[in-house]
């Protein structure tokens, strides 16, 4: 993708350091889709920025793609945003370009699961921070945590997304 980093709720504490909180933008998109998914409110996600990449499932998962409207297919089936997905291994999910918006969170069951940097997985590009201290790029390879042990998105038929009541 064109720009996709690790993002959590950022770190606080450090501007006296010189350390900006960076951090997901939406920081409500992303507690939106850890809640459709089970995980904590502060686990990590992507955060895709235009253009995102393509992402092969090497366990079984699940994931929600909330923020901008962005083309999403899994194994070549659209997928909607705003809802908990399911992915069995080798699963491929594709992420095209934004329709509207700029920027989505694509949150996966557990969480993006790295060491913390001053307290936040978040990729401070600026500063050179964060376990992935650069966008992704082809190749990476994502940790995840523990799901939920009912995964949230085969008992979840409903959505989240906040654009009915809103004018996004």
């Amino acid at each position: 993708g064109m720009l996709s980093t690790v993002q959590d709720l950022g770190r606080a504490g450090y501007a006296a350091l010189g350390v900006g909180r960076s951090g997901a933008l939406d920081t409500d998109a992303l507690r939106l889709g850890n809640a459709l998914l089970g995980n904590a409110a502060t686990a990590a996600g992507l955060e895709i920025t235009l253009h995102g990449p393509t992402l092969r499932f090497n366990t079984r998962g699940a994931f929600a793609l909330c923020g901008a409207d962005f083309i999403a297919r899994l194994d070549g089936q659209t997928v909607s945003g705003w809802s908990a997905m399911e992915a069995e291994a080798g699963s491929v999910l594709e992420l095209g370009h934004a329709r509207s918006g700029c920027r989505a969170w694509l949150a996966l069951a557990g969480g993006i699961d790295s060491p913390t940097v001053l307290g936040s997985r978040s990729t401070d590009l600026n500063a050179d921070l964060g376990p992935l201290p650069q966008a992704l790029r082809r190749g990476d390879v994502l940790t995840l945590g523990a799901q939920a042990s009912t995964p949230r998105a085969s008992s979840t038929r409903w959505s989240l997304d906040p654009r009915p009541w809103f004018a996004l």
